[in-house]
């Protein structure tokens, strides 16, 4: 299925250091999300790429990002993180109150 896609670049600003010069990133509009990225090194070559992957969230009525993956072109190497379908996946909650953040009760609530 086609998706519209909006490009954004970013170029590091004149005088400043980062390890990358430019980034570019390409959201899909139907969700906002940064679905995929470009990272340039020093010399303008595409140094890494990053892919979010996408996943329905049923109880919530919107989709949701939950495995990202960032590969290094150059050393050959890359990283999956947020793989969360080992746990059954992400379910949303209510929103924790005031004393369900105090020290206590996180101590309590906390798996050893």
């Amino acid at each position: 299925e086609l998706h519209r896609v909006w490009v954004v670049e970013a170029t590091l600003r004149e005088g400043k250091r980062h390890v990358y010069s430019k980034r570019t990133f390409y959201l899909d509009e139907d969700s906002w999300a940064a679905l995929a990225s470009d990272q340039y090194d020093a010399r303008g070559q595409l140094y890494r790429a990053g892919f979010a992957y996408m996943a329905p969230s049923y109880d919530l009525p919107a989709p949701y990002t939950d495995m990202f993956g960032h590969y290094d072109l150059v050393a050959g190497i890359y990283s999956l993180t947020g793989f969360s379908a080992e746990t059954g996946g992400m379910r949303q909650s209510k929103p924790l109150t005031d004393r369900d953040w105090s020290p206590d009760s996180l101590a309590g609530s906390g798996i050893r």
